[in-house]
């Protein structure tokens, strides 16, 4: 694999899982001679926040490396190589994982972006979402204002899809999974997820963590 793979980490409440995760992520990246670039990043303060700083963070690294990048969760878990990225070319703005092959199943982790003007005006307007929420105490993340921009982008956007295999949910990894996403299990997460009335038992679903 040829393109990089970038993430940050951030830990919050007291606790080393994003540590720990970022260390177990260099080492499946290592063992898999994918590129990577994974950061400490100094904590907001919560899960929210944390969250609400990506696309930031995807646009700095954009604009440092000048190429495609491919942004992971920290506590995402890769089992095989991944260069189905590398067969992008210069002219797609984003890849989504869908777990349905259509915008309607995306998945907010694995992102590529290509370094493309339209990618960057993409995370810009992420960005300006994202201070939104922050600025007016809404209870969402960083996935809610990504997946409400695509209507607005999509006309004017190339968007390709990898499938389910890189986006398998927590307990369904196979021998076919690419790569299992991460649900942090945090207390200012389910905080969030209360205020926006989701009952206990979906909370905990949303909340694997290390628990799988």
């Amino acid at each position: 694999m040829k393109i990089k793979i970038i993430s940050f980490y951030s830990d919050i409440e007291g606790t080393t899982y994003y540590s720990d995760h970022a260390k177990r992520l260099k080492q499946e990246c290592e063992s898999l001679n994918i590129p990577h670039d994974i950061r400490e990043k100094e904590s907001l303060g919560s899960y929210q926040a944390n969250c609400l700083s990506k696309p930031a963070y995807i646009l700095e690294r954009l604009e440092e490396y000048n190429e495609p990048l491919v942004w992971m969760d920290i506590d995402s878990r890769i089992h095989k190589t991944l260069d189905v990225f590398d067969t992008f070319d210069e002219s797609v703005d984003v890849v989504f994982a869908t777990a349905n092959g259509e915008i309607s199943g995306m998945k907010a982790s694995p992102l590529y972006f290509g370094n493309t003007s339209e990618a960057k005006r993409f995370i810009e307007t992420w960005i300006h979402l994202g201070n939104d929420i922050i600025e007016n105490n809404k209870g969402v993340f960083d996935h809610e204002p990504l997946f409400a921009l695509i209507p607005a982008f999509a006309n004017n956007m190339n968007i390709k899809f990898v499938g389910p295999d890189y986006c398998v949910w927590p307990g369904h990894t196979n021998e076919n999974t690419y790569i299992t996403m991460g649900l942090a299990d945090v207390e200012s997460k389910k905080e969030s997820l209360r205020k926006l009335g989701m009952d206990e038992e979906m909370i905990e679903w949303q909340s694997t963590g290390d628990k799988i």
